[in-house]
């Protein structure tokens, strides 16, 4: 049977991957800085230092895993290996004795976190769709994708739950599933936080096996484990052991571990799993261990073997170069990116369906109470109140609507995009215009829904034409759309978004002009150019009643009269020649409001996502 290594090299390169690959890292240093943001600059306030001296070799063919008890610095080691994580690091990481840029670092490697973020309403088969469609080379042709992701469901096991969603996985085959991501690439290197964390035995056994299957095919693979199940320790090859504050107490295989703590005089007891019994130590002796690895033959052994692979990389250089531009392959356009992302986009809500009939059944309940009071009112001096009433209803109904059901876009998935974009998935433009689209979409039918409903029910059909009625809602939906969205890119604490909108939706709905008399009022009247609720009023208020040249006045002489359309308008303060106006400001602010939005947004996927 064809691998998954057979099948994807032909479409990177025809160089086969060296069986001699190996990766080194020496005297690894990092320090955590932490800063405290002022008025004008950053100031440094402290200096963490979260990995101390620690070195290693990882060789192609070799499972290598990093250990220690929590706190020890496995996820930082692991991230600093793969060049992803911040702060200032001290560091030589040398793939066959040459230098790896961070660049060609995140183009050869995976990395597999420990927790699994994932639109959790797709389907194994649609997320590994997904990610083949952005993470392979855009030369692969779609039936080379197709055969790619059917060997990955047979090889990791998961043909039978390819139609599951995400949501419904257990952890080992959710696990599963996020190993067999990084494979549809076919790195030469895979670097795994904890893939055994929160597993039982068995399927944590199945993780490392599969690891396994990894290095036997010439890969290199490093993984980071807290504490194994008794026997899975010595699947490993070799291992780094980490004390708390991130010491080395250990670089070798698993047999010279042994030996090399019980030359210590920790002599493992009978029926006792090996790595607790270790990791026990390393928790309350940690400084003396470190000092003692330091001084023995085990650490300059490793660090003469660590020379050895520099020295002999000389007549490597042909062969690095081959290599690693045998992985330089091209990624995929920006359209395909964003095809993919409004595909998920797409098949996200449409799996959430439930969700949005429950908002449309409240929606339609709204537009009822609005227009059944008002339905075929006579175009009288009473009239003129109530259309007015309810045309000040649909606008702000539709707009405050709008603007809360998407509040929760950005928080909800920022975990998820973080680490796509960080991982070089897709760019952020792509992500966001694929919501933007999808939102839209979904306001527009909304909208129309509501107004229709609206313009039936209330009789407005007699007056109006529905195309009049509906363009400066749907104009202000779209518009408090992007408002919600601009709020939702900004703030990731949903609680904190909605206390600033609250201040800023009644300054737009007092300076609509249905409760004030904007041109009496200059205060108001300067905010209501940043009103959409006053745009989309008075453009409303301008198509309903420019054209009306006759309405009944009351029979009681002494009362005012306003017997023809330009007097509503002009009672309101507002001018008949302002719809165009109206139209562009609508547009303006809403693609402003997009544009703050993603400059935020763009801001929050610039910071280093959580491993």
């Amino acid at each position: 049977m064809t691998t998954t290594y057979e099948l994807m090299k032909p479409q990177i390169s025809s160089v086969d991957v060296p069986e001699d690959l190996a990766l080194t890292w020496e005297n690894i240093n990092l320090y955590a800085i932490n800063v405290k943001n002022s008025l004008f600059k950053k100031k440094i306030v402290t200096r963490t230092k979260l990995l101390r001296k620690v070195s290693g070799i990882a060789k192609a063919g070799k499972l290598c895993a990093i250990m220690g008890p929590s706190g020890s610095g496995k996820t930082t080691l692991l991230t600093a290996i793969g060049q992803r994580n911040s702060g200032d690091i001290r560091r030589e990481i040398l793939l066959n004795g040459r230098p790896v840029t961070k660049d060609m670092m995140m183009k050869m490697s995976c990395f597999v976190p420990q927790k699994d973020l994932a639109i959790k309403s797709l389907t194994v088969m649609e997320h590994l769709r997904f990610m083949a469609n952005l993470k392979m080379d855009q030369r692969t042709s779609q039936n080379t994708k197709k055969e790619t992701i059917e060997m990955l469901l047979e090889e990791f096991n998961l043909s039978y739950c390819r139609w599951s969603r995400l949501s419904e996985l257990s952890g080992g085959e959710m696990k599963r599933v996020s190993l067999a991501v990084p494979m549809l690439s076919d790195p030469p290197l895979l670097l795994c936080d904890e893939p055994t964390t929160g597993l039982d035995s068995f399927s944590a056994a199945q993780i490392v096996d599969l690891l396994r299957v990894f290095t036997a095919k010439g890969k290199l693979v490093i993984a980071s484990v807290h504490q194994p199940a008794s026997g899975i320790f010595e699947m490993f090859d070799t291992v780094c052991l980490l004390a708390p504050g991130g010491s080395q107490v250990f670089f070798g295989n698993v047999d010279e571990a042994k030996l090399h703590f019980s030359k210590l005089g920790f002599v493992l007891p009978p029926a006792y799993n090996t790595a607790e019994y270790l990791l026990s130590k390393l928790s309350t002796e940690s400084q003396s261990l470190s000092r003692k690895f330091t001084d023995s033959e085990s650490h300059k052994a490793l660090l003469n073997d660590i020379e050895e692979i520099s020295e002999n990389s000389v007549h490597d250089d042909k062969m690095n170069k081959v290599f690693l531009k045998a992985y330089d392959f091209k990624t995929v356009s920006a359209c395909t990116q964003l095809r993919f992302l409004a595909w998920r986009s797409a098949l996200d809500l449409y799996r959430n369906l439930y969700m949005v009939f429950v908002q449309v059944a409240l929606y339609a309940c709204t537009a009822f109470l609005i227009s059944v009071p008002v339905a075929h009112t006579d175009l009288d001096q009473l009239g003129i109140q109530n259309i007015q009433g309810r045309n000040f209803s649909v606008v702000v109904e539709t707009g405050f609507a709008q603007s809360y059901s998407v509040l929760n876009t950005f928080p909800a998935e920022i975990p998820v995009v973080l680490r796509e974009i960080n991982n070089g998935l897709y760019k952020p433009l792509p992500y966001y215009i694929a919501k933007l689209f999808m939102l839209v979409v979904r306001t527009t039918l909304e909208a129309l829904m509501f107004t229709a409903i609206i313009y039936l029910v209330s009789g407005a059909s007699d007056d109006i034409s529905f195309f009049v009625f509906a363009l400066p809602v749907l104009l202000c939906a779209i518009t408090s759309s992007a408002f919600g969205c601009c709020i939702s890119a900004i703030f990731e604490d949903i609680s904190v978004a909605m206390q600033l909108m609250n201040p800023m939706d009644f300054v737009s709905y007092i300076t609509a002009g249905l409760f004030y008399q904007l041109n009496a009022a200059p205060v108001l009247s300067s905010l209501k150019y940043i009103s959409r609720f006053y745009y989309g009023y008075e453009a409303m208020t301008i198509l309903q009643w420019n054209g009306v040249n006759s309405i009944a006045c009351s029979e009681n002489k002494d009362l005012p009269c306003i017997n023809t359309g330009q007097g509503v308008i002009t009672e309101y303060g507002y001018h008949p020649n302002n719809l165009l106006l109206d139209v562009v400001g609508l547009l303006v602010m809403f693609l402003i409001l997009n544009a703050i939005g993603f400059v935020f947004l763009l801001k929050r996927t610039r910071k280093e996502p959580s491993y």
